[in-house]
């Protein structure tokens, strides 16, 4: 699908190594584990966190939570002075494995989604949630 020039390659090495690192020793993920073929248009994670990194806050208290350890999650990291199209993330959504991608919080299919992982020069990473098309925003 894509092939990258060698300076690429190393970038994308560090971004990915970074992230790893992250997730492993500071936000405790398990089953780590490193997607660099071609399959995708960039190297991804995926993992399991150890408590579901998203809880709404319009879900029934009553409900109980899907286990930490069903729901796999995605991670793209990108370095913060990228620039990304929406066609961009397109070709990495469509990479991403059909399926199952667990429950949401009211008990529904959940859509494909990823952390996006912005690394920064000195290797501070921030997370953001990247949803498969369109995501209704919850109500105040």
């Amino acid at each position: 699908m894509t092939s990258y020039t060698p300076a690429e390659h190393q970038a994308h090495a560090h971004l990915l190594q970074t992230v790893h690192a992250n997730l492993e020793h500071t936000a405790l993920w398990t089953s780590l584990t490193a997607h660099t073929t071609s399959t995708y248009p960039r190297p991804l994670l995926s993992g399991v966190p150890p408590a579901p990194i998203y809880v709404d806050p319009d879900a029934d208290p009553n409900v109980p939570l899907p286990a930490a350890s069903t729901q796999r999650e995605w991670v793209l990291p990108v370095d913060l002075r990228e620039k990304w199209s929406p066609k961009k993330m397109a070709q990495v959504f469509d990479s991403l494995p059909a399926g199952d991608w667990g429950v949401d919080a009211k008990g529904g299919l959940r859509k494909k989604r990823l952390l996006l992982a912005v690394v920064a020069e000195d290797s501070t990473v921030v997370y953001y949630f990247v949803h498969d098309g369109v995501v209704k925003p919850r109500q105040n």
